[in-house]
């Protein structure tokens, strides 16, 4: 019976040192927990919903959205001390699909102060073949977002149309098309010191297409830049427009 005793003593012993403290921040055992990332748009208050809803642009010109799709890519969360705790996904995010689109990860507990993550993808990835990999990959062929002309990916895309003529009908087409190395954007969102215990958590990363349209690099005028497919002056104030366009809810 002693001995029963003992091994049990010793087995609680260890089941202590191995579990995940859920009220000490700074607890030295190292455990994991889920984290869900969700992805949303708005244009400023409003959610954002493709083809039928519309919407004002700063001159107060109906337009409405028909596709808006973009890569995110490098994510990482940053701890209280520095450390960057990086998850491995690139996620093709496109907003004409039903289901709510998310990142799902199992990540260290802790405290976090920043989630990091780029708007594209980093030159060597963005090398890539992409008859190299299955259909419901993000850089399959499949997903239509490879400039075979550039040999480059798409990394955001912009369709709708605009109305011209004053009838409320939206008839005029824009597309924007961001792509190439210059077009890659690094961005840091704080987190406000989000604490993870081993329940985990769930975060809302939102895009404003307000901020992208009218944003602190300029404005994106549907009517008389309707398009742009490269590297240009239109492109490149999208890219910067986009720093500052998510949030976390």
């Amino acid at each position: 019976m002693k001995f029963i005793i003992k091994t049990s003593l010793v087995t609680l012993l260890l089941l202590s040192l191995n579990s995940c403290v859920k009220d000490e921040p700074k607890s030295p055992h190292s455990c994991t927990a889920p984290l869900t990332i969700e992805f949303s748009s708005a244009i400023a208050t409003e959610p954002l919903e493709l083809q039928n809803t519309l919407y004002s642009d700063y001159l107060g010109r109906n337009y409405k959205v028909e596709l808006l799709k973009f890569y995110l890519s490098n994510w990482a969360l940053e701890k209280e001390n520095g450390e960057l705790i990086s998850i491995d996904q690139i996620n093709l995010l496109d907003f004409s699909l039903e289901e709510m689109q998310k990142l799902e990860t199992e990540i260290d507990t802790g405290t976090y102060v920043s989630l990091h993550f780029s708007v594209g993808l980093d030159s060597l990835t963005n090398s890539s073949d992409p008859a190299d990999f299955e259909n419901t990959h993000p850089l399959s062929i499949s997903q239509n977002t490879y400039w075979t002309w550039a040999s480059k990916y798409k990394f955001f895309m912009l369709e709708g149309r605009i109305d011209t003529t004053g009838e409320e009908v939206p008839n005029q087409i824009f597309s924007y098309h961001t792509g190439d190395n210059a077009s890659y954007r690094e961005i840091s969102i704080p987190l406000n010191n989000l604490y993870l215990d081993s329940t985990g958590d769930s975060l809302n990363l939102q895009l404003d297409l307000d901020k992208l349209i009218n944003g602190d690099f300029g404005t994106i005028d549907f009517v008389s830049t309707p398009n742009s497919h490269s590297l240009d002056e239109i492109s490149e104030k999208i890219s910067n427009n986009l720093v500052s366009s998510f949030s976390i809810y």
